[in-house]
């Protein structure tokens, strides 16, 4: 009886465990052969990516290039394969062997948090980096008040990351990564960035630890690389990385937060057209790590600027400038623009001092501390008295209002004496004055008188018909400047008195404009009163330049109506400026026209002078026109040297491509 219910016993608990395998067996077949497919379809992860576009190009008016992009080796953190925020201590040690694999190899990477420790071992925060240090205090980031100290914000980024097994140089520089990766988004969608323009050999070294380096991968970028950094730098403008407030009002149209934009000069005005249209890929990734990628809209590289600029004069501009700048011990700045009379196309723009695009970015901090500001647009942005350069613009309203003509002589014995309490001098004692004869001289007195007997309102109303005081209307930022008036000098809560009229008969006062309104007025002189609005901007191209999108046009935008015998004086007047007084233009191999200017500045209670010149040639046909001011240059004769170097390479040039134009061919 027993041993039957002891079978009976094993009988059953064979059949129950034959049970149980048999469901594993059928789940088992379930999951390898049901559902094999769905299982394989789970185990794929995928991404859908942004993929920046080539920025476009920008060429100089003869197709010269002046930025183009280079390819760079890129390191990033792919958010589909980087461990998960739940594996921190794998995330740090991928960061920290990353960032000591950068620092032995002697490269750069992306360490943009606003703490730094010195060498003594202190942290302290960045400066100028008030923005950063406020991100970082924010609610957006650590949640700490405005008042935090350096090494509350450390310890809170510590403990938000788990950093306190590592001492205090590598987690400041693993929390200088996380940062950035939370400030640009780090997201499926989003790549973060961590180091661009990496060596080769660097690149190989991350490769090969790719078993360590998890979701660290590697690819080729396009960087702005420029022909010559040091050609039109505050034309051509900078880029650099996006910051959140341009991400905010830019992410409609397709950017990034890693995104690189224009920040200033044409970089930045024509943004939209050289950014070009970003694409998509999907990256794909499957239960043994290997991912495919996939173009599902290809980026369109950005259109091609061609500036109204030419290379090789500006590089003659920016040579003449300097050299006579570095020969002065007491010059220290200055600018020069250069137009073509014809349609006020800007054909050069030189600055001094100046800066280099290439290093602009390792060297940003030192360039906006530098006290000469050479990131400042002089020729654009500094206003100036203009002194005797203002005397055509008098002379020319005098002869149109009929106060003088060309037989009017005032008398010049060194002091103006018409008014008991002001009597203003004068450079020299001249004697009896015409009006050419006291353009030649800058005789002080004949201007005085035709300034006097104008008023101010007339005079100021001739001045803005060249355009005075009045923004030229190039694409990138200007001054406006000033004229001095009775309304200006109210509004500042002065009084008017009648010398300040004949100090605007000089180009004194308050009268203040800058180089770039001053060559537009010099080519509106030797284009008998037409003003043509100035461009920078030539045309806009399509990358492969299969279509021109735009193409700007001379525009007038007024023309005087003067009489040409009154011109007749004004130019003899410049004539001999330009070719019989100490303003030496015998190199040119054209007449010249110009008018020397000289005005006083007082630096820490020191008495400076600067010297400005303005010119146009051919005197019979003018094409070109030329406006510099050198700061502290002591007179206006002496910059002649760098007009001088600009219109004999215009001139010389021009002629060797005349005589090399072949038979029946028109030049452009």
């Amino acid at each position: 009886m027993f041993r039957t219910l002891s079978k009976r016993r094993s009988l059953a608990v064979i059949l129950a465990v034959a049970a149980v395998f048999a469901v594993f067996l059928v789940r088992l077949y379930y999951l390898q052969v049901v559902q094999a497919k769905e299982n394989r379809q789970a185990a794929v992860k995928s991404a859908v990516v942004s993929v920046a576009p080539l920025r476009g190009e920008i060429r100089d008016r003869n197709g010269n290039l002046l930025a183009t992009n280079r390819q760079v080796n890129t390191v990033i953190f792919d958010y589909a394969r980087f461990p998960a925020g739940r594996e921190m201590q794998q995330r740090n040690e991928i960061i920290l062997t990353l960032v000591r694999m950068f620092e032995n190899a002697g490269a750069e990477w992306k360490d943009n948090l606003p703490i730094r420790l010195t060498k003594n071992g202190v942290l302290k925060f960045r400066k100028n980096k008030d923005n950063e240090v406020a991100y970082l205090k924010s609610k957006a980031f650590l949640h700490l008040n405005p008042y935090a100290s350096v090494q509350n914000c450390f310890d809170a980024l510590v403990q938000r990351y788990g950093l306190e097994a590592y001492d205090i140089r590598d987690a400041r520089n693993i929390a200088s990564v996380y940062y950035s990766m939370h400030k640009e988004g780090f997201n499926a969608n989003t790549d973060y960035v961590f180091a661009t323009d990496v060596s080769d050999a660097l690149m190989t070294l991350v490769k090969e630890k790719n078993d360590v380096l998890i979701g660290v991968g590697v690819r080729v970028d396009a960087e702005r690389e420029y022909v010559n950094g040091t050609i039109a730098p505050h034309i051509l403008g900078v880029v650099g990385p996006i910051s959140a407030e341009e991400y905010e009002q830019k992410k409609e149209d397709g950017y990034n937060k890693n995104d690189v934009i224009g920040k200033s000069g044409i970089e930045y005005m024509m943004e939209s057209q050289l950014r070009g249209t970003a694409g998509e890929k999907v990256i794909t990734t499957d239960a043994d790590g290997n991912t495919t990628e996939t173009y599902t809209v290809l980026p369109q590289q950005g259109d091609t600027i061609v500036l109204t600029i030419d290379m090789e004069l500006q590089r003659v501009a920016q040579n003449a400038l300097r050299n006579l700048i570095a020969s002065q011990p007491q010059t220290r700045a200055g600018a020069v623009v250069v137009m073509d009379t014809r349609n006020n196309d800007v054909l050069a723009a030189a600055n001094y001092p100046s800066f280099d695009l290439e290093s602009y970015a390792k060297n940003a901090t030192k360039l906006m501390e530098n006290k000469l500001k050479p990131l400042w647009n002089r020729a654009l942005r500094s206003t100036y008295t203009p002194g005797s350069t203002i005397k055509p613009a008098v002379a020319m309203a005098g002869l149109q209002e009929g106060i003088i003509d060309e037989n009017t002589t005032v008398f010049c014995n060194g002091v103006y004496r018409y008014y008991e309490d002001y009597q203003p001098g004068c450079t020299g004692y001249h004697g009896g004055q015409n009006v050419v004869r006291a353009l030649y001289n800058s005789c002080n007195i004949f201007f005085y008188q035709t300034a006097r007997l104008l008023g101010i309102e007339k005079l100021n109303s001739y001045f803005t018909m060249f355009g005075l005081g009045e923004k030229t209307g190039v694409e990138l930022t200007e001054a406006e400047g000033n004229v001095d008036s009775y309304n200006y000098r109210i509004s500042k809560g002065d009084i008017w008195t009648p010398g300040l009229t004949l100090q605007a008969g000089i180009g004194h006062g308050d009268n203040q404009f800058t180089p770039i309104q001053l060559c537009s007025y010099v080519s509106t002189v030797a284009n008998r009163g037409v003003r043509y609005k100035a461009h920078f901007l030539k045309s806009v191209m399509r990358a492969d330049y299969s279509e021109t999108l735009m193409e700007s046009e001379p525009q007038v935008l007024s023309q005087a109506n003067f009489d040409d015998k009154n011109w007749d004086l004004v130019w003899q007047g410049m004539l001999l400026v330009g070719t019989q007084s100490y303003a030496d233009f015998s190199r040119v191999p054209v007449k010249v026209a110009a008018k020397t200017g000289t005005t006083t500045v007082v630096k820490h209670g020191v008495d400076t002078y600067n010297g400005l010149i303005m010119a146009f040639a051919p005197y019979e046909n003018p094409e070109i026109a030329v406006a510099l001011i050198v700061e502290g240059a002591g007179s206006g004769g002496s910059t002649a040297p760098i007009a001088s170097a600009i219109l004999e390479h215009y001139f010389s040039r021009k002629s060797t491509e005349n005589a090399r134009q072949p038979e029946a061919q028109l030049l452009p």
